[in-house]
Parts: C-alpha cells; structure tokens; sequence
C-alpha cells in the first residue's frame, strides 16, 4: 500500500530553486497579509513552517503521517486536519478524484 501524501499549496509558485534539497526556503512576508494563516493558532503556524522546511527536501509533499512527522519535526500535537481544512496542505489522493 502506497503512502498518502500531501502538497503544499502553491509550492511551485513560491519556491525557485533548480536543485532540491535547498538550505533555506522563500517566506513571502504577504504571509503576514493572510487571513487563513493570521487565523490559525501560534502552534499550527510554527508546525506549518516546519512542514515547508521539510517539503523542501520532497518536492513539496509530505507524508500524510502524524507519528513520522512529529517524530522528524521534533513537535507534539501536529493537526494536518486543520492545515488541510485551511487550504495550506492538499490531500493528492482526494485531488486526483
């Protein structure tokens, strides 16, 4: 069985780099100008960030796997529900439908 996966939203958009695995990525300070991400609590933006930092390294997608991401990102109480319901992580296998 195949892993899901989650894209970040307009990941392409944002970030121009031409080799992957880059050591910073953008963050656009229009994020600050943002309804949905100035709505989120503090904790979900900072784990947010922290799944841009690691999308980096995958291309823009992150496995749809709470116990491995907060394992990786060194955080507790990861709500992608919440990040997907906000618009900032889409859920491939539902966007295929």
């Amino acid at each position: 069985m195949r892993a899901r996966h989650l894209a970040v939203k307009n990941w392409n958009m944002f970030q121009h780099y031409a080799k992957r695995n880059p050591p910073w990525i953008k963050l656009h300070r229009a994020i600050l100008d943002d309804y949905a991400f100035c709505s989120l609590p503090d904790l979900s933006k900072g784990h947010l960030m922290l799944l841009w930092l690691f999308a980096s390294q995958n291309n823009g997608m992150v496995p749809h796997d709470i116990p491995f991401l907060e394992r990786k990102l060194s955080i507790t109480g990861l709500d992608l529900a919440l990040l997907i319901e906000s618009g900032f992580l889409i859920d491939t296998e539902l966007a295929q439908r």
